[in-house]
């Protein structure tokens, strides 16, 4: 499925023209999803006026092409005038999709993607239950059904990696599309008022934006992914849009002034070899392409740590131009075969973790 980025705005707590102006930057960028809610003030104060400056966003959005979900539960779908029952006016209000943030009847949620509008239903994926699976009893359109995880504003709330992904396990058997957030570390407009950072892992907490998402992206199991908060600053918009959603690419500054041929092997498209050894991600075909070049003795050293990235040199003929990445911590080279050529941010070393056998994956050297 096509990878996808997402923002969310809170127009109830801003102004149509800062929404805009947000809206107009982030599709600039390349960004196609927009996340809203209604459901954190219904029974407040100007509820229904908060209602209508959420939606008039929701159609600035909708009109300048992006896909437009939100957020609700029973209530706060009486407060808009739908219900599970009838939604036709999501379509009036510029709404392509309905995140069903409460527990619904399984044969309710299958029975509504089959509306004559054309508008999807998403489900709160965090909960790692069986609602899924009973959804798909009674026959949904799956292409109009999908997940989503929730965000956690409070820090040691967000949810430890492995129930992840036994959650998002149970949306993928479907084929079904999958989204999560990542956290601003600026914007403190949210469903839970005055809080920055909204992950869906804790892990991610204290991550630049960038690398956040990465965790989510090359885990493979999720399509689309949100910043939670609003507004993230600009530098963090560029920053997200810029990743590659595909490729697992870790940001590596050289030690050293790199010969021409190192550097090429650094661009390589490289993978892990498939019979992999515990001890290092081996990519073996640069080898091959770099087997006529010298590969002189530069900046080695005796002892490796996990996300040190190393070029085999002239001291090893036979597999010269292979490129590793360390994995273990106080690996020795008996050889003095390494030419040490940078280590892994120990924020990315995380992104190892993500690479099997026959991964592909890419350097992005940094100045």
């Amino acid at each position: 499925m096509k990878r996808k980025l997402g923002i969310s705005i809170y127009p109830e707590q801003s102004t149509f023209e800062k929404d805009k102006k947000y809206l107009d930057l982030a599709k600039k960028l390349g960004y196609e999803v927009v996340f809203t809610s209604i459901l954190h003030f219904v029974g407040s104060k100007n509820d229904k006026q908060k209602a209508e400056m959420v939606l008039k966003s929701i159609q600035y959005a909708k009109k300048i092409g992006f896909y437009t979900i939100l957020d609700v539960e029973y209530k706060s779908m009486e407060l808009i005038k739908i219900n599970v029952n009838d939604i036709s006016k999501c379509k009036e209000y510029g709404i392509d999709c309905l995140r069903l943030d409460s527990p619904s009847l399984p044969f309710e949620i299958a029975n509504v993607t089959h509306n004559k509008f054309g508008i999807d239903i998403q489900l709160n994926m965090s909960n790692n239950d069986s609602l899924i699976d009973n959804v798909m009893d009674f026959k949904p359109i799956k292409e109009r059904l999908s997940g989503c995880h929730n965000f956690y504003p409070l820090e040691y709330t967000a949810l430890p990696f492995e129930y992840f992904s036994e959650a998002n396990k149970k949306y993928l058997k479907h084929n079904l599309s999958t989204a999560a957030f990542v956290g601003s570390h600026n914007g403190e407009m949210t469903s839970a008022v005055g809080w920055k950072e909204l992950p869906t892992l804790e892990e991610q907490r204290h991550l630049a934006i960038s690398e956040q998402a990465k965790i989510l992206f090359y885990t493979n199991e999720i399509n689309t992914v949100i910043i939670g908060n609003a507004y993230a600053t600009n530098a963090e918009l560029e920053e997200l849009a810029k990743i590659d959603k595909y490729e697992i690419t870790l940001n590596l500054k050289p030690l050293y002034k790199i010969s021409k041929t190192e550097e090429q092997i650094l661009k390589f498209d490289h993978f892990r070899r498939g019979d992999i050894t515990e001890y290092f991600i081996r990519s073996t075909f640069s080898r091959v392409e770099f087997k006529k070049d010298s590969i002189a003795l530069q900046n080695t050293k005796k002892i490796y740590n996990k996300g040190d990235v190393v070029i085999i040199n002239n001291n090893d003929i036979k597999y010269k131009g292979e490129c590793h990445i360390i994995l273990k911590d106080n690996f020795e080279d008996k050889q003095e075969k390494y030419n040490w050529i940078g280590t892994i941010k120990k924020s990315e070393n995380r992104l190892l973790d993500f690479i099997g056998p026959w991964s592909h994956f890419r350097f992005r050297i940094e100045d």
